[in-house]
């Protein structure tokens, strides 16, 4: 996405490369993680119609689609004087799953023979390489549900979530406009028609409050613990977190629906939180890493009022959203995150 890929390079280790992606010799890699869920195979093939008329090459195989962009460069051999040409492109892979990944690599230009007359070969490439996934995010389902997911996790409304999707693509071609507003009812009497084939515009998600109870029962219900008390256990307490501390803490109650494993003696002493994402809220420092890293939002913060190691923690209120790709647990500087993947 061209106004989160600005002339970045990204390095990306093989031990935590996602499904075998890993950058080659000579070759710029750009990866942007789109955090959205894309399995359903009618919604996988739609990207291709919806791209049909953008003059993009497109290929799909399983779970991925190739979208290729071609152009041609000219230029005059200054021996010879002859008109020489050549024709370059670039290929963006889409990554469809739990989440989106959208992938390109820029090869050297001697992949391409020998067009040594070529000028700025790999700005060119990066450019339409940027204006491919402009155009694959904007024009496609891939939208449509970016616009759900800020609604939802950043609390936007319709109209505010399609302008930061419009403001972060703007190099698409042929750009697709969303309305905020629904068309009105047609007048007259109503008649029984045949419900329309194209994509529908985004639909409003309500914000949900941190404070929300969790599905299954009234807040009172989820929320068995105060954050508030008289407690003076402050003794500093270092990672990494305890991996077995379920068969040897108890459970102290819940908060919002997230399982709490004592001992606590708020606000000195909060214990571990979470089932499936769980922090050691003693030892977290709330740097943030883990909010930053995690592609599905599952983290917001949490006040936690006098406590010595911070004073606010990283709480898991969409636990239930995790993908389990360990992204929070590898980048944690004191070390208090784990994740247990269910089963």
């Amino acid at each position: 996405m061209s106004a989160l890929l600005k002339d970045r390079v990204w390095v990306m280790l093989s031990g935590v490369a996602k499904r075998g992606i890993y950058p080659l010799h000579a070759s710029r890699l750009g990866v942007f993680r789109i955090p959205t869920e894309l399995t359903d195979r009618s919604d996988i093939s739609s990207i291709s119609s919806d791209l049909k008329n953008s003059g993009f090459k497109i290929d799909a195989y399983a779970d991925r689609i190739y979208i290729t962009y071609k152009w041609n460069e000219s230029g005059i051999d200054q021996t010879t004087q002859k008109e020489l040409s050549a024709e370059l492109y670039v290929t963006v892979e889409v990554v469809t799953g739990e989440v989106v990944d959208l992938i390109y690599q820029i090869k050297p230009l001697e992949f391409f023979g020998d067009p040594y007359w070529v000028r700025n070969y790999r700005q060119k490439a990066d450019q339409n390489s940027k204006m491919i996934i402009d155009t694959v995010i904007r024009n496609s389902k891939i939208g449509d549900k970016l616009i759900a997911h800020y609604q939802k996790a950043e609390k936007l409304s319709l109209e505010s979530a399609i302008k930061k999707l419009e403001e972060l693509t703007p190099l698409a071609k042929n750009p697709k406009a969303r309305s905020a507003t629904l068309p009105p009812p047609p007048a007259g009497p109503s008649v029984t028609t045949k419900p329309a084939t194209a994509t529908p515009a985004p639909v409003a998600i309500p914000s949900t409050p941190a404070t929300a109870p969790a599905a299954g029962g009234s807040g009172a219900a989820n929320t068995t613990i105060s954050l508030t008390g008289n407690g003076t256990d402050y003794s500093k307490v270092d990672g990494p977190i305890d991996p077995n501390f379920k068969s040897k803490r108890q459970g102290a109650g819940t908060f919002q629906g997230i399982k709490v494993w004592g001992p606590i003696d708020p606000p000195g002493q909060l214990g571990i939180w979470g089932t499936e994402v769980t922090v050691d809220f003693d030892i977290c420092v709330a740097d943030g890493a883990c909010i930053e890293a995690c592609p599905v939002n599952v983290y917001e913060w949490l006040d936690t009022p006098g406590h010595p190691a911070s004073e606010k923690k990283p709480f898991m209120i969409r636990e239930k959203d995790c993908i389990f790709c360990m992204a929070c647990e590898n980048v944690c500087p004191p070390q208090c995150v784990k994740i247990f993947q269910k089963g």
